[in-house]
């Protein structure tokens, strides 16, 4: 075997030897460098010649009759270069301004699209398909991506959560502009924190992230880009208004201001509030909490446009929720002791956050950059639930430094740094105080091989010094083969860490009777409990064709989620308690779904898809399904535009998801006595939601929707309403919607 690899390593060497290896690249008028693809080269009067490829490189076998190499490309300087050295070259080419007339080419770009040369199957969703529904924050920006699941937690709260993969959305990681985010006490209501109208693009990937971004990915990455004040074409004035027929209000306002050459500036506002007591189901209990939200965002952008490239941003967020019996949410707890049949929750929230990124590219190695990273974020919760009461607050920074470069060409890429995850918890529930302070610092190396446009690579790993659990690895692992040009074939594999905050993950369930239990398994560890760690495995292909002449496409995609640690949350044990436990025994989530893109007719956007569930968790020493998981989902969505003429003629955008759930087991409830026991398995039901948008040719969209049009609403969502001070009240177990038909109307103003 080792004279085999011997001697495969001598004909590479021998190989690489006899061939020329190099980059041209393009100088931008800011002073960027890029790759240019497909460029000419060959050699000086001979028919022996190449063309770049994606990342602007070419190879060519070595000419012993001359070392002169034309390169010529469209629309610049054809160039003659001297090689001296016969290994490798960078040659940046000339623009030929007055050589080519300027051509426009205007193409449409698809609402969510997948990048083609990209390792791991990111899935971009663009503003144009955020505008398909009304998406007043992030939690309910996927109502139409059949890859993620939103649902309530609870019919007291009103809070969303995704789930993806089978998994709760605490399992996949939620970055802004790729600085963790939503974790740690907001791994609840952080979704919300974030408005719709500030989100120029989502990217949504499935299986483990790359290390490069931290250990805690395990199901997927959601990353989400907020609008730049450097991008020229942003508009300067963006504004949003939002109002449905319960009197949810919202205004978004987004100002992006030019400061000189080098500086720009935005500033992103957002206002929201719901006054209006609402009893659709007669249970006393409001369906929606009242509300009052105040969050802004001012963030700023430097370039100096020889290689410095920077960001800084601060956000500040006022959350004030409150809910309850209609007559009881605005009570104390002497009020509630002298009205046992009355309930109040209040949910008090502020979040400071700071964060910034510096960079530097290296102007004549275009290939090779450092940048750092950083962010500093203050949570606070103060939140009562009648009986329970949980006081919070938490201090987390994040440094990441990250180096980038190519070893000898850009067939071989890396990037490589250190990072530092910091985090102080002071929770205090039921009396009970929990402290801790995590300290993570860490490495990571990931390594690209890209030998051509059929075939590349990312290995990754990284090593982390946690002050409790001590040093972990995660390697990590993305393939991409195109054998043909209309098939794409990926897989990915590694594994992920991650610790759970078990009571700010699982608030859905302070909305009941229930009374926590932890179980500890490691006295030294945090609650007791030690961290979750599960290996990731996914495999997907795409296939690419045409319709009609239009393009489609149509997607199969299978994962795989095994636990070796898990904090199991028990709601099996007993209707009056919930209890957390590591896990004995076996805990693993499949996932199988087929997705279409196609365009039957010119205008109309048509997605259908169809997923499948095998999620199954060892819960107090049986192997059963996780509750509150569909085993089965449909979706189709229809989109269909309208021709516009000119620039100024009006367009009308018509929009309609129907999602189809298969039935959830529910947890067991069967000792509680008759007449409060909930149903063991929730029916298959429907969903529906349409929007019907006029485009004006002067910046001005008008938007009229419903959401739940079918009117399907879960009955009696609370578990003994009438008496919520006894021990079988529970409004923890919702699998469908807790509301029902609502109309919206809004307009976004653009100048």
């Amino acid at each position: 075997m080792k004279t085999l690899l011997l001697i495969m390593g001598l004909c590479v060497s021998m190989l690489n030897a006899q061939q020329l290896t190099g980059v041209v690249l393009e100088k931008t008028d800011d002073g960027k460098i890029n790759p240019i693809i497909g460029a000419n080269v060959y050699w000086l009067k001979t028919a022996n010649g190449t063309v770049t490829d994606t990342n602007g490189v070419f190879r060519l076998p070595i000419n012993p009759s001359t070392n002169r190499l034309v390169v010529s490309y469209v629309g610049f300087v054809t160039d003659t270069v001297t090689i001296v050295d016969q290994s490798k070259v960078n040659i940046i080419l000339k623009s030929d301004a007055n050589k080519v007339a300027e051509v426009e080419i205007v193409g449409e770009r698809q609402a969510t699209y997948v990048n083609y040369l990209s390792e791991q199957k990111t899935l971009v969703m663009t503003e144009k398909e955020l505008f398909k529904a009304a998406c007043c924050n992030l939690s309910e920006s996927f109502e139409t991506n059949p890859s993620i699941d939103v649902s309530f937690t609870d019919a007291i709260t009103g809070t969303k959560q995704i789930e993806m993969l089978g998994l709760s959305g605490a399992y996949s990681q939620i970055t802004l502009e790729n600085l963790p985010v939503v974790r740690g006490l907001t791994s609840n209501v952080g979704l919300t924190y974030i408005p719709g109208t500030w989100i120029e693009s989502i990217q949504v990937s499935k299986g483990v992230g790359s290390v490069a971004n931290g250990y805690e990915s395990i199901t997927g990455q959601i990353n989400v880009e907020l609008r730049k004040p450097q991008k020229t074409d942003e508009k300067q004035f963006f504004l949003n208004l939002f109002g449905n027929q319960d009197q949810r209000m919202e205004a978004n306002l987004n100002l992006r201001m030019p400061i000189n050459d080098e500086w720009s500036s935005m500033t992103m506002l957002h206002a929201s509030a719901q006054q209006t007591k609402l009893d659709g189901n007669n249970d006393r209990f409001l369906d929606m909490p009242l509300y009052r939200t105040i969050n802004g965002i001012q963030r700023f952008h430097f370039s100096s446009h020889v290689g410095w490239e920077g960001q800084f941003g601060v956000q500040f967020v006022d959350d004030q929720k409150q809910g309850g019996t209609k007559d009881g949410y605005a009570m104390d707890k002497t009020a509630l002791a002298l009205h046992p049949s009355e309930y109040a929750f209040s949910m008090n929230g502020d979040q400071l956050r700071v964060w910034g990124k510096t960079g530097y590219i290296f102007p004549q190695k275009q290939y090779q950059s450092i940048g750092l990273q950083w962010s500093l974020t203050r949570n606070r919760q103060h939140s009562i639930f009648s009986s329970h009461e949980y006081n919070a607050n938490e201090e987390a920074g994040y440094v990441n430094l990250i180096y980038q470069s190519i070893f000898d060409n850009t067939m071989h890429k890396f990037r490589g740094g250190l990072s530092l995850l910091y985090d102080k918890y002071d929770e205090t529930f039921a009396l009970v105080r929990y402290q801790r302070t995590e300290q993570v610092p860490g490495a990571f190396f990931e390594y690209t091989f890209t030998p051509g446009p059929e075939f590349s690579m990312i290995a990754g790993i990284r090593a982390d010094e946690h002050n409790l659990f001590g040093t972990f690895f995660t390697p990590r692992l993305h393939m991409r083969w195109t054998p043909q040009e209309d098939w794409v074939f990926r897989a990915v594999a590694g594994r992920g860490q991650r610790t759970q905050n078990i009571f700010a993950e699982n608030m859905a369930y302070f909305a009941s009777a229930r009374h926590d239990t932890i179980m500890p398994s490691n006295t030294k560890a945090l609650y007791g409990l030690d961290p979750e760690i599960a290996s990731n495995y996914g495999f997907n292909v795409t296939h690419y064709f045409t319709y009609d002449y239009r393009e489609a496409t149509i997607a199969v995609d299978f994962y795989r989620t095994v636990f070796e640690k898990q904090v199991v949350v028990d709601l099996d044990a007993s209707p009056q308690m919930v209890k957390f436990y590591n896990l004995n025994g076996e805990s693993y989530s499949n996932s199988v779904q087929v997705e279409l893109n196609i365009k039957p007719i010119e205008g109309l956007d048509t997605r259908v898809a169809y997923r499948y569930y095998d999620v199954k968790q060892t819960i107090n020493g049986t192997l059963r399904e996780r509750p509150f998981v569909a085993q089965h989902r449909a979706f189709i969505n229809f989109g269909y535009a309208t021709e516009r003429e000119d620039d100024a003629s009006a367009q009308m955008l018509y929009d309609l998801t129907l999602q189809w759930f298969g039935h959830k087991r529910l947890p067991d409830t069967q000792t509680n006595p008759a007449g409060l026991q909930a149903r063991s398995t929730s029916p298959d039901f429907v969903l529906a939601n349409m929007q019907i948008t006029r485009s004006f040719y002067a910046g001005l969209d008008v938007y009229l929707g419903i959401d739940n049009l079918l009117n399907f609403k879960q009955n009696n969502p609370i578990l003994d309403a009438a008496n919520p001070s006894g021990t079988h009240f529970d409004g923890s177990l919702i699998w469908g919607p807790v509301y029902g038909r609502t109309a919206y109307l809004g307009l976004r103003w653009r100048m």
